[in-house]
């Protein structure tokens, strides 16, 4: 199975989720390990695009993530069954919370939720401390820069 990334190059091959755990996301708190991948090339450029803030960073790279294909290690859950404030900017604690459960469950290497800027595509976050963690791994396909005309 295939998913992908948009990262700083001194960063696009961390395995530790060190970036989600300093800082925190949409689906987890400070101090909780999680690697943040999208479902197609497309939606991290989106997702990069909307969080990455003016100027653009410079040398982003596009990373390609490889994971074992077995649907039992990702949990899928009903759009009924996310926090309700979900879509909510900033991000509320429901969201970290519900994450912060799911990875320090430990069941599932990783889950997908919608992206909150294009809900019919899905993001996957990824439990680094997840024995299967280790059958992952990632690959720098290509440098990343926006295009001009988004200046």
């Amino acid at each position: 199975m295939q998913a992908w990334r948009i990262a700083a190059r001194k960063h696009a091959l961390d395995r530790t989720g060190t970036g989600a755990w300093m800082d925190g996301g949409r689906w987890n708190s400070r101090n909780v390990h999680a690697i943040y991948l999208g479902t197609t090339a497309e939606i991290c450029a989106l997702e990069k695009l909307v969080h990455a803030g003016r100027p653009f960073p410079d040398k982003l790279v596009l990373v390609s993530a490889t994971l074992p294909d077995d649907p039992g290690l990702y949990l899928k859950p009903a759009r009924h069954r996310l926090p309700k404030d979900w879509r909510a900017v900033p991000s509320p604690a429901s969201t970290a919370k519900f994450g912060d459960r799911i990875i320090s469950a430990g069941a599932y290497l990783g889950f997908y939720v919608p992206s909150v800027l294009m809900p019919e595509t899905d993001k996957l976050i990824l439990n680094p401390h997840h024995p299967r963690m280790a059958e992952v791994s990632f690959k720098i396909v290509r440098q990343f820069e926006f295009d001009s005309r988004l200046r």
